[in-house]
């Protein structure tokens, strides 16, 4: 009952035209972020941790345009079967799809292509599935499982698949040597036994070592892979794929997987700075500390 009652609301926001859509969701994040000031605070203060020279002011409005970013987001998440090649095509400009064939082809398996909750990361993978090639992405899996088979259904269109965290290894190797790119989103702060801690912006970040580990065992390539919204056109957006990121499978490993690690936060880092409106700054990316180092988001408790 539940089931049918969330797809007959959402066949009812398809038939909304996108841009009023759109109106709608960025009204109702406006009231998300007029009453919900933890996160406001949180956004403030990874802003200050990122960029220290900062003012107060521009920090509100990049957090505030977030919020509203969010809603652009969710109403194209509900217009994605309607984005048929020819919406892609006077929308979405992609990049760098050369970098992708020539791996695949030149090792004979998927690549992994790393990247974040920028832009409209969502948006990133049905693009790419209908323009590259069929992309895997790893996900955790939504509280409802209603609202997770409905979701799911949208992320697979274009033959993507969809890999849920708590099986992923196996099956992300599978999707490799298959020759399917993998996307995984390392801009999350993981507990310290499933990751290590690099440079991120002016502090250490736990970041995920899995996405290195996977690279150096199978021999497969890393790409940097984002989405950019058009700041005048909001419906328009660019997708970038750079060449592979430098690493040495011969080198000893566990140094390599830190190194490569770095690698892949400064690559995140650098889309970061190149538009700071397009990152989700919500997550307490900080929020494990080395020992010995202070908790960073006590005023936001």
């Amino acid at each position: 009952m539940k089931e049918k009652l969330l797809r007959a609301i959402l066949k009812i926001l398809e038939a909304i035209p996108l841009s009023l859509r759109a109106a709608m969701f960025e009204a109702v994040m406006l009231g998300v972020w007029a009453i919900d000031a933890k996160h406001r605070r949180i956004g403030r203060i990874n802003l200050r941790i990122a960029f220290p020279d900062m003012e107060d002011r521009e920090a509100s409005r990049i957090v505030r345009l977030c919020y509203l970013r969010v809603g652009t987001s969710a109403a194209e998440f509900v217009h994605l079967p309607k984005m048929d090649a020819a919406y892609i095509a006077e929308h979405i400009r992609v990049e760098g799809a050369e970098h992708i064939r020539k791996a695949t082809e030149e090792r004979g398996l998927g690549p992994l292509a790393m990247t974040g909750h920028f832009g409209n990361w969502e948006l990133l993978s049905f693009v790419t599935g209908g323009v590259v090639g069929p992309v895997a992405f790893i996900v955790r899996p939504l509280k409802s499982a209603a609202l997770d088979r409905i979701v799911s259904e949208r992320r697979e269109l274009h033959g993507n698949r969809v890999i849920r965290k708590e099986d992923s290894a196996k099956l992300v190797m599978r999707e490799i040597r298959k020759k399917t790119m993998v996307g995984i989103l390392i801009d999350q702060n993981v507990e310290p036994h499933k990751g290590i801690p690099v440079d991120f912006f002016t502090r250490k970040a736990y970041t995920t070592f899995g996405i290195a580990r996977l690279a150096l065992a199978l021999r497969t390539t890393v790409h940097p892979g984002f989405i950019f919204r058009d700041p005048r056109r909001k419906f328009h957006h660019t997708v970038r794929f750079g060449p592979p990121i430098p690493m040495d499978p011969e080198a000893p490993r566990e140094e390599e997987v830190f190194r490569l690690t770095r690698r892949c936060n400064e690559e995140l880092e650098k889309a970061i700075r190149e538009d700071p409106t397009q990152w989700l700054w919500f997550h307490r990316r900080w929020k494990d500390r080395p020992p010995g180092e202070p908790d960073l988001y006590e005023e936001a408790r």
